[in-house]
């Protein structure tokens, strides 16, 4: 991140912790893989070395997840500042929140999971008043063992689009590796759509368009700002969310207990980047 004075170290992953606004101007002014780190996708890279090299490795990162801000909030003197990946897409859209930028201008490279939810998007965008001519889709397939998230078909779609934004809409734990294994192809082959210096930013928002387009229920501005996205997710489909929130209850605190030594250090790497980028 080149705004360093506006971001905070936890478990490794630069997290910003200034405005949503400034914060998505600068994305998208310099690209990058910019993630949503939430409790669930948190407490998996005790077992996933290659997850956590994806998180710590983000450009850009946000405390997304209301139960990492709630934990957070009762061991941290000055708590991370909370964004989530439903707020990141509502100021994009100019929904619930002014536009943060032109996103209209903007081509956009949507990775979703199935034809259905690129049919729900390609329809809620065009309500919203983005350009169908700049919406490009991607149907990932279901990555299996980590050499997967090479994927050399996207890569190609990504510079064949010429995508400003690559918005990956498939499950967290998975569209982190995703993206990172996209930021450095695309980086490794200097492309650089409209001079950012990192190439496109690479969004890992999950489900969260979802809760926009109709594929999840709907979650009101007032329940996002108060942490109960979770409460609305287990709500419409307890047999998927009730399992994956009642793991993370107990496993991102062994997390933090195991990392107590070193939750607030940066790595080598990051205070490098720090000193390159000014």
């Amino acid at each position: 991140m080149s705004d360093v004075k506006n971001t905070r170290c936890f478990l490794g992953i630069r997290f910003w912790n200034g405005h949503c606004e400034k914060l998505i101007c600068n994305a998208d002014a310099l690209g990058g893989l910019f993630t949503c780190p939430s409790a669930p996708s948190l407490a998996e890279m005790r077992l996933d070395p290659f997850l956590r090299r994806s998180y710590q490795a983000s450009d850009w990162a946000v405390v997304d997840g209301g139960y990492v801000a709630l934990i957070l909030r009762h061991i941290l003197r000055n708590p991370i500042e909370r964004i989530s990946g439903l707020q990141i897409l509502q100021r994009l859209f100019g929904i619930s929140y002014p536009k943060a930028l032109p996103f209209e201008d903007r081509k956009i490279l949507w990775v979703v999971p199935n034809p259905a939810e690129q049919t729900r998007i390609a329809n809620y965008t065009a309500s919203v008043g983005l350009d169908p001519k700049n919406q490009s889709y991607y149907q990932a397939p279901f990555y299996r063992e980590d050499q997967d998230y090479e994927d050399k078909e996207l890569l190609g779609v990504t510079k064949e689009t010429q995508a400003d934004w690559v918005i990956l809409c498939i499950g967290g734990g998975r569209q982190e590796k995703l993206g990172f294994c996209l930021r450095n192809a695309l980086q490794s082959e200097q492309f650089t759509p409209n001079g950012r210096k990192k190439g496109p930013v690479i969004l890992c928002t999950g489900g969260a368009i979802a809760f926009l387009t109709g594929g999840q229920a709907s979650i009101p501005s007032w329940a996002d700002r108060f942490y109960l996205g979770w409460f609305y997710r287990i709500a419409q489909n307890p047999k998927v969310f009730l399992k994956r929130y009642w793991i993370a209850a107990w496993a991102f605190p062994i997390l933090l207990l195991e990392e107590r030594s070193r939750l607030f250090l940066a790595s080598e790497d990051t205070r490098n980047a720090e000193n390159t980028d000014g």
